[in-house]
């Protein structure tokens, strides 16, 4: 059952679903899940905490369907992590791009903050394909191989440069939000203009559920072990 003494990265680990209402509130549930329910709605202060438990408890008690990632192994935790996040995130890439450095070109001049918006943009994105490579080569071959009981000298190492490389990107996240007013586009804004912060309000989304799937149930299960 949850209750507000529940740290915010168990309930989305156990009721998925709660990551909706965790970010219509802007409550951190990957990099800054480790605290309670009851903390966090504290330390926003933007709603209290018995509205947030109704709505909490009213996800939670929604059928999940399809595959409950917590309950994978490692292996095919991996795997899961690699298809459903790794290869659309780089495909987003590609298709994103292009739209980001247009509107950059295009309203720049009279808006800076597009300009600042495109490099925080590329920042993440070379970061992310950098970190998403490493993972798939090099250290997600490693934390199968010590779930299935080889020995890894370096594995909390590995697990830490990894948690870090989260946090970076999740302080990049905070940015692009912020040069966007929360990814809301002004009344005079193109095609090109809104589709960019709605596909970009789209990435966080996917890249929260991402860190928190690797931070808090990966990480969890290869820590267990």
């Amino acid at each position: 059952m949850l209750d507000k003494s529940m740290l915010v990265a168990d309930a989305v680990t156990k009721y998925p679903k709660t990551a909706d209402v965790f970010r219509k509130y802007g409550i951190d549930f990957c990099c800054g899940g480790k605290i309670s329910i009851e903390e966090a709605v504290h330390n926003h202060k933007r709603v209290d905490l018995s509205t947030i438990m109704n709505e909490l408890e009213a996800v939670s008690e929604d059928k999940q369907d399809g595959i409950q990632a917590s309950d994978l192994n490692v292996r095919s935790l991996v795997q899961y992590i690699q298809t459903h996040f790794h290869e659309p995130l780089k495909e987003e890439f590609k298709q994103l791009t292009p739209y980001v450095t247009k509107l950059a070109r295009v309203h720049g001049s009279n808006h800076p903050n597009l300009l600042e918006l495109k490099d925080v943009y590329d920042a993440f994105k070379e970061a992310m394909l950098t970190h998403t490579d490493e993972e798939d080569h090099v250290s997600f071959p490693k934390l199968v191989a010590y779930s299935e009981g080889e020995s890894v000298a370096d594995i909390n190492e590995t697990i830490q440069s990894l948690v870090d490389d989260h946090t970076n990107a999740g302080l990049k996240l905070v940015e692009m939000r912020k040069l966007t007013g929360g990814f809301v586009p002004p009344l005079e804004a193109c095609g090109t203009w809104r589709l960019v912060y709605n596909r970009l309000q789209t990435l966080e989304k996917d890249t929260h559920e991402h860190v928190h799937l690797e931070n808090h149930v990966l990480f969890e299960k290869v820590n267990q072990l």
